[in-house]
């Protein structure tokens, strides 16, 4: 019984193996880069004020920094302060090669950045934002990284929350004292003007009248007198008379 012996591969067979041998050798580190590459970009986030008080009025700096950065095309960084103590004042400074925004709201600060054109990723310690922010109250106001989106330059994603907080001290401004205005000042008193001494009235009828007493009986008996007077000179005259005759 005889076998079949298979035939030998042939010269090209053997060079087209050979050939996606070598490419295989040639192409998988490459690959294992790219997928390297294309890992989710990552950071350790720190939030630091410039002033652990303040006084209304004042700006505060809230700089935002990434350590241990890898392949940060673009960001989204969320502020929460308290409302009604602290508000955005100035357009926020984020790193050089890219262009960075802020959006407003009550009680938020949204800071984006972005790169430009094919200028690569940030990597290594950088410092992601410097938020400016007013004092328009007074207390303890709280400033929180609220979260994070991180977008690598291949588009991978990645996200925080609750990231950092600090808390600075707010002191209202003193209220001003009024100030005296010119109406308010004392003016001179005018000179007191000699008084008129009163002179008393002759007494008479109607010092009694003001008095409150009554002038009648009085009058009566006056008028009495002056009669019984005059009765008496009659009689002394006649009395007289008589003697002489």
């Amino acid at each position: 019984m005889s076998a079949r012996i298979p035939a030998s591969p042939s010269r090209a067979t053997r060079r087209v193996s050979a050939a996606i041998v070598a490419a295989l050798a040639l192409f998988a580190p490459l690959a294992a880069a790219t997928a390297a590459h294309a890992a989710e970009p990552a950071a350790t986030f720190t939030l630091e004020l410039s002033a652990s008080a303040a006084t209304e009025g004042d700006t505060v700096l809230a700089t935002v920094s990434g350590a241990d950065v890898s392949d940060l095309y673009a960001y989204d960084l969320v502020f929460t302060v308290t409302e009604g103590a602290l508000e955005s004042a100035d357009a926020p400074v984020g790193p050089d090669g890219g262009f960075t925004s802020a959006v407003d709201a009550p009680g938020t600060v949204t800071v984006s950045h972005t790169r430009l054109g094919t200028s690569p990723g940030l990597s290594g310690t950088v410092v992601l934002a410097t938020v400016p922010l007013r004092a328009v109250g007074s207390g303890a106001a709280r400033v929180e990284l609220s979260s994070v989106r991180l977008v690598s330059s291949t588009g991978e994603t990645a996200e925080q929350a609750e990231v950092a907080s600090e808390t600075v001290e707010l002191e209202a401004l003193p209220t001003p004292e009024p100030s005296a205005s010119p109406s308010d000042s004392a003016s001179p008193s005018p000179s007191p003007s000699p008084s008129t001494s009163s002179v008393p009235a002759a007494s008479g009828a109607s010092d009694l009248a003001t008095t409150g007493v009554d002038a009648t009986p009085w009058l009566i008996s006056g008028a009495v007198g002056v009669a019984l007077i005059a009765v008496g000179a009659v009689l002394v005259a006649r009395r007289r008379q008589g003697v002489r005759e």
